[in-house]
């Protein structure tokens, strides 16, 4: 069975392992670190985590001994009377204190019950590992949008240049009388929807930083992006059926079902203790004080050490009962472990051939990118010698933006493809993300215009 070590390595000790990279460490894992001390999903899951390992010790002092005291006294008041008749007043105390011992020898419920609690340790573990690569997941996925967003907006103003100087050369033509009015107002509106693609752009930037200080906790982390070209960056390590073998062997909710299992195996177990005896060593010290009317102004010490056997005999069926909801309990959790097993396969499968058809349709849209720039030029060569129209131009340009805009959409969608399989796999946190910081490795500048 599968361990999940609930304490993770530090995030510095695995970096330091890991081959260090040519800019000083980090920025995905300075994200990481701060995600996991401020997110509030994860630290939910954290204090379930603290709250599982209790379980244990609370199980386990179902198989300890007990010891426990109590004190009594009581105001005797009354009268007695002997024959022939002389009544006589009574008035006193009767203190009582105990002191009893008891010791399970045989208790199958408790034993079922310790295992259970084990099996269900182990499972708030696994659904701590869990969490932590649904935070990789999320925070990856809210980093990634942050550089698009950056790249799309600094595209987008890119176009927003190149279209004014178009409009500004079409409104040199049209005054030169080389050019014609529809040129103009075609230059125009190009311009103005790549006034408001920018807008669009600039609102989208601002919403991604919310959404990454909101995991992080921090507005003002060092980001580092993709650099143009990243196919070489992202080769495939392992075939499809390695994937799927590492995520059935080390997937963290495949572990938890485990445990949820294994747990109510132990669970139907405890139920049927109900049908057999319980055996426990009992001793006791009592030391009362006038414990009745003929024992008046008599102290009694008694000490005495033996076995208790409590036998069931009927209980309404109720034993029975709850015997086969933990049998249908079991049953579902076990249907549920086969369709997260599917779930999984293809899950793996998909990000597996998002990679590998990603970098082709990147390489793709890399040749496409280089093609509309030559056309773009060619076309502000033809403009110049009188050969194409403005209307060339522009439609050269918007293929050349679509194009750039294209392939960094591939980019970044393949590096959370690439994320979303090693998490699936259960390749640890620290690998992961040792393993996104070693491909951005381009400086990102924000500009705040």
């Amino acid at each position: 069975m599968m361990r999940i070590d609930p304490r993770p390595l530090a995030l510095v000790l695995a970096l330091a392992l890991a081959p260090a990279p040519a800019f000083a460490a980090g920025a995905f894992a300075t994200a990481f670190d701060a995600a996991r001390a401020n997110d509030a999903a994860y630290r939910a899951a954290r204090h379930e985590l603290e709250a599982g390992e209790e379980l244990v010790p609370i199980a386990r002092a179902g198989l300890l001994p007990t010891v426990t005291a109590s004190y009594s006294e009581s105001r005797v008041r009354g009268e007695r009377e002997y024959a022939p008749p002389r009544p006589e007043d009574l008035d006193y105390r009767n203190p009582v204190f105990a002191l009893q011992l008891r010791a399970p020898l045989f208790n199958l419920e408790a034993y079922s019950r310790y295992a259970a609690a084990q099996a269900q340790t182990e499972g708030a573990r696994a659904r701590f590992a869990a969490g932590g690569r649904e935070l990789l997941d999320r925070l990856g996925l809210a980093y990634v949008q942050r550089l698009f967003a950056e790249e799309t907006l600094a595209l987008a103003r890119v176009q927003v240049d190149a279209l004014e100087t178009q409009t500004t050369i079409a409104r040199r033509r049209l005054g030169a009388g080389e050019g014609t009015r529809t040129e103009l107002a075609d230059a125009e509106a190009s311009l103005a929807s790549a006034r408001a693609e920018r807008i669009a752009a600039e609102d989208q930037r601002e919403l991604t930083q919310r959404a990454l200080a909101r995991i992080t906790g921090s507005e003002a982390l060092a980001l580092r992006a993709l650099p143009a070209h990243a196919a070489p960056l992202l080769p495939a390590t392992r075939a499809l059926s390695e994937w799927i073998a590492l995520a059935r062997e080390h997937n963290p909710t495949l572990a938890t079902r485990e445990r949820e299992i294994e747990a109510l195996e132990h669970e139907i177990r405890r139920n049927r203790a109900g049908h057999y005896p319980r055996v426990d060593l009992v001793a006791s010290a009592v030391n009362a004080e006038n414990e009745s009317i003929s024992t008046l102004d008599q102290e009694t010490r008694q000490y005495s050490v033996g076995v208790q056997v409590n036998i069931p005999i009927y209980a309404g069926g109720g034993v029975d009962a709850s015997v086969r909801r933990a049998a249908a309990e079991l049953a579902r959790a076990q249907a549920r472990l086969d369709d997260d097993l599917q779930s999984l396969q293809l899950d793996v499968e998909r990000q597996f051939r998002t990679i590998e058809s990603g970098r082709a349709r990147l390489a793709a849209l890399d040749d496409a990118v280089a093609s509309s720039e030559l056309a773009l030029q060619g076309a502000r060569r033809g403009q110049s010698a009188g050969v194409f129209s403005s209307a060339d131009v522009l439609d050269a340009l918007r293929r050349h933006h679509s194009a750039r805009r294209d392939a960094a959409q591939a980019r970044h969608e393949l590096l959370i493809a690439r994320i979303r399989l090693q998490a699936l796999a259960g390749i640890a946190e620290e690998e992961i993300v040792a393993d996104v910081d070693r491909l951005l490795t381009a400086e990102l500048v924000a500009d705040r215009r």
